[in-house]
Order: C-alpha cells, then sequence, then structure tokens
C-alpha cells in the first residue's frame, strides 16, 4: 500500500539518475508518450478514489433513510382554548379507567354545586352537611362553598327567584391531579323566556383517598373515596362577547396601537 502511494503522489521517475538534457523531454515530447499517461494515471486514480468514497457516503446516507421509507400525515387543528394548533387527537385512544370515573364525577360535583332548582328546600339538602357534595369536598373546600356561597347567596336567588341550569362542555386533565374543566351556567328569573348564558371554567385537584365515615351507610354518598381538595372558578364570558384572556391582551394590543 506504501509503495503504491509513492509510486502515485513521490515522483518516483523524476529521481532517476539518467540525464536526458533538453532532448528528447524538453524539445521533442512525442518521444515520451509514457509521462502524458503516468500523470493521466494519476489523475484517473484520485477521481476514482473520490468517486468510491462519495458512493459510500451515498450508500451509508441510504441506509439511514431506510427506516423513513414510509410517511404518515400528521393533522393538526386550532385549539380555542389555548388559541393554538394542536394535534388532532386519535378517534380512538387508551384511558386510564380512573381517569374516565375521575371525568365523571368531576361533572356531577360541578352540578351539584351550580345548578339550582325552584325547590331551595332540596336545594339545601343537597348542599347541607351529610349531602353526598359534602363528601366529595374536602373540609376545606365545603367550608368556603358554605361561607360565600350557601351563605350569602341562597337567600338571595329565593328572593330573585332564580332556577339555573348547567351544562358540563368538558374536562381536560392538566397535570397528576389537577383539571380544567368548563361549563355554561343558564339562569332563569320570573317572567324572563331567555336565559342569561355565562360559560365558567373550573380549576380543581381531585384524588381518590380513604375517607373516615362515621358509620358503614356513609359510605354509598362516596363509595370510591372521590375527593376535590383544592376548587376555584374564572369567569370566560357569554358565547356572544368571550372575555377570556386572550380577548383582554388583543383590547389592550389594539389601545395601545392606536395611539
Amino acid at each position: 500500500m506504501l509503495d503504491l502511494l509513492n509510486t502515485v503522489f513521490k515522483y518516483k521517475e523524476k529521481r532517476s539518475p539518467d540525464k536526458l538534457g533538453l532532448y528528447p523531454e524538453a524539445i521533442h515530447t512525442n518521444a515520451m508518450p509514457e509521462r502524458r499517461y503516468l500523470w493521466s494515471s494519476r489523475l484517473l486514480v484520485i477521481l476514482a478514489s473520490l468517486s468510491i468514497c462519495l458512493n459510500i457516503i451515498l450508500v451509508c446516507s441510504i441506509y439511514i433513510m431506510l427506516p423513513q421509507r414510509s410517511a404518515s400525515p400528521l393533522l393538526f387543528q386550532h385549539d380555542p382554548i389555548f388559541s393554538q394548533f394542536s394535534l388532532l387527537e386519535k378517534q380512538e385512544r387508551p384511558v386510564a379507567a380512573i381517569d374516565l370515573l375521575t371525568e365523571a364525577f368531576i361533572e356531577e360535583f360541578i352540578l351539584l354545586r351550580q345548578v339550582i332548582t325552584a325547590d331551595y328546600d332540596e336545594l339545601l339538602t343537597r348542599w347541607g352537611r351529610g349531602s353526598r357534595l359534602y363528601w366529595m369536598s374536602s373540609r376545606q373546600v365545603y367550608q368556603n362553598f358554605v361561607s360565600n356561597d350557601l351563605s350569602n347567596n341562597i337567600n338571595q336567588f329565593k328572593m330573585r327567584g332564580l332556577v339555573r341550569l348547567a351544562e358540563v362542555e368538558w374536562i381536560k386533565p392538566m397535570s397528576r391531579g389537577f383539571w380544567m374543566a368548563q361549563f355554561i351556567t343558564m339562569d332563569y328569573y320570573p317572567g324572563e323566556t331567555v336565559p342569561i348564558i355565562n360559560i365558567w371554567r373550573a380549576y380543581l385537584r381531585a384524588l381518590m383517598a380513604p375517607i373516615p365515615y362515621e358509620n358503614r351507610s356513609l359510605r354509598e354518598q362516596n363509595p370510591f373515596g372521590f375527593l376535590i381538595t383544592n376548587f376555584s372558578m374564572s369567569y370566560v364570558g357569554t358565547p356572544d362577547d368571550p372575555q377570556g384572556y386572550l380577548n383582554a391582551a388583543q383590547d389592550v394590543r389594539l389601545e395601545r396601537y392606536a395611539y
């Protein structure tokens, strides 16, 4: 191998002890065409080496791209909740049974808190101690609910004759134990045929935990031990005029550039 490199690149014929003078090397070039053949062979060897290296690179590239010989399209959709493009979910996807159970309990919890019927005795029973809502809430969550909604608002609801229906639009898991839900409330007042519709978002922390019941019969209120440990709400707006933070930010930006 070294001899081959020495022959190609070391100009071995230049080290010959023969002294030919100017003739025929410099004057009659046709007398020694072997020298032109030698330079041509050297050029061909270099080009062949480059070609072999290029072919090796191409073969390696094709080998690397072989796993990508099949393509599958990715479908995206505009997510109006977060105003961004998200990957379109599959029609069928595996979901843990505990998540499905949690979604059902969250929907029931929101409806128990938000629905207001004309029978206020039933409402007091549904919101009172020992009810299903009571056992689905942690003590802090239930105490905040009693202090804010039960004590202050129920008399106003009764005086104004309010009847409220609620509908949960969607429930999404945000992280482990943290959920977000959006629901609509439809308020009906006496003499009004068109309800007042508002959109709300609820932020919940939910878990399954053993609940210390006083007796076994109370376990029927919450047999799975579903518990809301944190609950908060935010106002989104109405279907015609949403007041989300993205809309507020857009209004601020338009006011800033208006000047």
